[in-house]
């Protein structure tokens, strides 16, 4: 049972900088190698940057390191991130810029799974302010404790594929890269972005995007571990594709437009699967004075054509 008189407490402020060496990892382990990260000494973050933040102080509970948040009874040996959302209250933040953040657990809602068991969903809000006191961003994440069932609120898992990678280069791979840019006036409602197929998922590429993040359950990379616990092999950490969808969207509507973010994991996915990322255009929208563009995304995987996240983003096409 979770000490309700826990809901809505902060932790302690703690300072996060947008440091450039951080931003450049983290843009080659989502399909982001692009000049705007790589060859600027003042880049903007990448869209899910912050999740870097959130795995230090936010919804990780399983590691709360000596907050308040340790007084949380329950069992977070075993978590799984169910989603993860960002707003920004203007332009995203820059290489160099210093912020501060604090989170809180902002809900706890238990319900019946419809495969048996209780489902227990945490939400941790974390609020960031720039160097000025200005509110910069908020993150929520929601992780979920299955119970030992499975359900349609919480990411399952298919069977892994078999794995044979081939690495033929150690370079992170671009395949957003042909994607070309457009403008509010070449939108519509309801045009679709080009769908884009990559290769096989290899362990170098989750391990690519765990180093970015600071990810560091053993889930995601021990095998023996994994079997424990009831998964056939490691799997990725949902983040990563709910990351790949957001360099996927901004690739084609700009890399420093979006204002916000929000992912579902619907499916574990494996060393092995086969991905594509999809969208298309939900809404236009001119109000004070800006232009917004509502996106709705999905990377599914080939094998069955199951979806493994979708994401939800809105861009500013303003200026």
């Amino acid at each position: 049972m979770i000490d309700p008189d826990l809901i809505g407490q902060f932790g302690p402020d703690f300072t996060f900088p947008v440091e450039l060496g951080a931003v450049r990892k983290f843009a080659k382990a989502v399909h982001a190698s692009w000049d705007c990260y790589l060859a600027a000494d003042d880049a903007p973050m990448p869209p899910t940057f912050l999740t870097i933040a959130n795995v230090e102080w936010g919804y990780s509970l399983e590691r709360p390191r000596g907050t308040l948040f340790e007084r949380i009874d329950h069992d977070l040996s075993v978590p799984l991130l169910a989603e993860e959302s960002y707003h920004f209250h203007g332009l995203l933040p820059r290489a160099g810029d210093r912020l501060t953040g604090r989170a809180c657990l902002e809900s706890v809602t238990t319900k019946q799974g419809t495969r048996g068991g209780d489902l227990t969903f945490l939400v941790m809000l974390t609020e960031f302010r720039d160097s000025t006191g200005r509110h910069a961003a908020d993150a929520r994440c929601t992780t979920v404790t299955t119970g030992g069932s499975d359900d349609d609120d919480a990411p399952l898992g298919s069977e892994p594929p078999v794995y044979e990678p081939d690495y033929q280069s150690l370079q992170p791979s671009d395949p957003f890269a042909a994607l070309p840019k457009v403008s509010w006036s070449e939108l519509t409602v309801g045009q679709e972005l080009r769908a884009i197929e990559t290769g096989a998922l290899t362990m170098l590429d989750l391990g690519r995007y765990l180093a970015a993040c600071g990810e560091d359950n053993p889930l995601h990379y021990d095998l023996a571990y994994a079997r424990q616990h009831g998964f056939a092999s490691p799997f990725g950490y949902g983040m990563q594709q709910g990351s790949a969808l957001a360099s996927y969207a901004s690739a084609w509507l700009g890399e420093e437009r979006a204002r916000s973010f929000r992912a579902r994991f619907r499916e574990v996915f494996w060393p092995g699967d086969i991905l594509t990322y999809r969208g298309s255009v939900t809404a236009l929208r001119e109000e004070n004075g800006q232009r917004l563009v509502e996106l709705e995304l999905a990377c599914t995987r080939a094998s069955d054509g199951a979806a493994v996240a979708q994401a939800w983003m809105t861009f500013d096409l303003t200026r």
